[in-house]
């Protein structure tokens, strides 16, 4: 099984205006919105997948993440190491992840988003389905 690496490091996140709305992407897997140096980042997640067996890879982080869904529909495959299973995740309730993950959206390609909350340093491990 084939793994690969990244890390993420202090301050991984773009300048942005205070008091005033952040700008969003539409139809980008993962964007960072802002987040406090050496705490936290926020950002998008919104998967081009819409079935299970599309997504072909699962992430783990060296830490826990908060994913709340804030528009349409997405499903997560967690993996917490004795095999996988979905969440259906219902909006505006948070729910935090740790161990394997990825997701898809049914509605298709980018029809669901989530807020994620994360520290603003890790490393996160890849894995092959």
């Amino acid at each position: 099984m084939t793994k690969k690496r990244t890390r993420t490091e202090t301050g991984s996140f773009p300048s942005f205006p205070l008091h005033k709305a952040l700008k969003a992407k539409a139809a980008k897997e993962w964007q960072v919105l802002c987040g406090d140096k050496n705490h936290w980042r926020v950002g998008f997640f919104s998967p081009p997948q819409s079935k299970n067996n599309q997504v072909k890879e699962l992430e783990k982080h060296t830490c826990p993440e908060l994913f709340m869904l804030i528009q349409g529909s997405i499903t997560l495959i967690i993996d917490p190491g004795d095999g996988e299973y979905e969440l259906v995740l219902q909006p505006m309730q948070p729910v935090m992840v740790s161990g394997w993950h990825a997701g898809y959206s049914p509605k298709g390609p980018y029809k669901g988003v989530a807020m994620v909350v994360e520290r603003d340093h890790f490393s996160t491990i890849y894995r092959q389905r």
